[in-house]
């Protein structure tokens, strides 16, 4: 059984000031689908290149909409986006695992964050589904309606911030919110 770390606490998306590093916007994406549902208009960016921002934004726009509609129907295994043009600090990560979104906000060090209802009667059993394929989540910490997280995760990529949609379990030690 889990429960939300002493450190931690319940906060709306407004009242957590979001650690970014020097960039406001996200910068970083990649997306890992299910063998052979990778859309159609999705591309891959060469290491050197691989900068969201730097699309035309209605390349964006379509490939935003690609990844919401790939979320919605079960064909995202995981998701990586960060504020650092080369993905590796101050980053949301999303896994996909039964049917559950397993989302984490981590600017190391400063801030862990993901979306957290601890009313529910089985938050605090394991959702199974993890955070990089090895971190457990509880049940309290995962989005299981998938048009809600589709919305979430589109949200932090258009304005670089947590979504008001939900409430958040937020560590400001950049410990995980729970344990």
């Amino acid at each position: 059984m889990f429960r939300l770390s002493p450190k931690a606490e319940i906060r709306t998306a407004d009242q957590i000031g979001l650690p970014t590093g020097e960039y406001q916007q996200v910068q970083y994406v990649t997306a890992r689908f299910v063998r052979g549902k990778t859309p159609k208009r999705w591309r891959d960016f060469p290491d050197s290149e691989r900068n969201w921002a730097a699309l035309a934004p209605e390349e964006a726009q379509a490939m935003a909409e690609q990844l919401k509609n790939a979320v919605i129907s079960g064909r995202v295994q995981s998701l990586w986006l960060s504020f650092d043009p080369w993905g590796e600090d101050d980053f949301l990560s999303v896994d996909f695992e039964q049917g559950r979104a397993a989302l984490l906000y981590n600017a190391c060090d400063e801030c862990a964050a993901a979306p957290c209802d601890p009313d529910r009667p089985d938050a605090w059993e394991d959702a199974h589904a993890d955070i990089g394929g090895q971190t457990p989540v509880p049940l309290a910490c995962v989005l299981e309606n998938m048009e809600k997280a589709a919305r979430v995760i589109l949200y932090f990529l258009e304005n670089g911030k947590l979504s008001p949609e939900t409430k958040w379990a937020v560590d400001f030690t950049g410990d995980l919110p729970w344990v």
